[in-house]
């Protein structure tokens, strides 16, 4: 039996098609998996936009209330009143206290500064007693600690 030459030729062609077929139907599952997971990725996407909007409605939503609460604080009238003269002498008198009380001065210092604020005090209460609030008349040759750092006009 001899086989003739269109023979082979066919045998060829139709394994020729036969793996064309195959090779076309594997590039057609591997397009459809990848379409699968485009389609997912996509799905992934919306979802998470989805959760990213509800999330800026609520801060914008949040940021508008905040807006009407100070417009609405900005409306209202306040009262303000101005304090007594004493205000510079109060924070200096409380930072002098701290001072006392934060350091670890010696004895000697401790009952210097003790001396010199328990003299402080009774000027300013002399000064507010009086109401002229002009407290020129203190100097510093009472206090050492305190010469050199006043200037006289």
């Amino acid at each position: 039996m001899e086989i003739g030459a269109n023979t082979g030729t066919k045998i060829r062609t139709m394994a020729g098609s036969k793996v064309r077929g195959m090779v076309g139907r594997m590039r057609a599952q591997r397009v459809a998996k990848r379409a699968d997971r485009l389609h997912e990725e996509n799905d992934r996407l919306r979802t998470q936009l989805d959760v990213t909007r509800s999330e800026l409605d609520h801060e914008r939503d949040l940021e508008r209330e905040m807006l009407d609460l100070l417009n609405k604080a900005a409306e209202r009238s306040t009262n303000v009143t101005a304090k007594t003269k004493g205000g510079l002498l109060q924070m200096a008198t409380v930072a002098a206290v701290a001072y006392v009380f934060g350091t670890k001065a010696g004895h000697e210092r401790y009952e210097q500064m003790r001396s010199w604020l328990s003299e402080m005090k009774g000027r300013m209460a002399d000064a507010a007693s009086s109401g002229d609030g002009d407290l020129s008349r203190m100097d510093s040759a009472t206090d050492p600690t305190m010469e050199g750092r006043i200037r006289r006009p």
